[in-house]
């Protein structure tokens, strides 16, 4: 049962980590951006 614990919290860490990077980055394409949800917004750093 830990061990399961363990993984999930690994798995929301990684993900967590994830939207705070693509919060913070742009599309590289100039023809779409797609909308960011208002709580992924909230991760940005400046």
């Amino acid at each position: 049962m830990k061990k399961q614990s363990l993984i999930l919290k690994m798995v929301a860490k990684t993900a967590e980590k994830a939207c705070v990077r693509q919060a913070n980055t742009s599309c590289p394409v100039m023809t779409y951006q797609p909308k960011m949800p208002e709580a992924v917004k909230k991760l940005r750093k400046f």
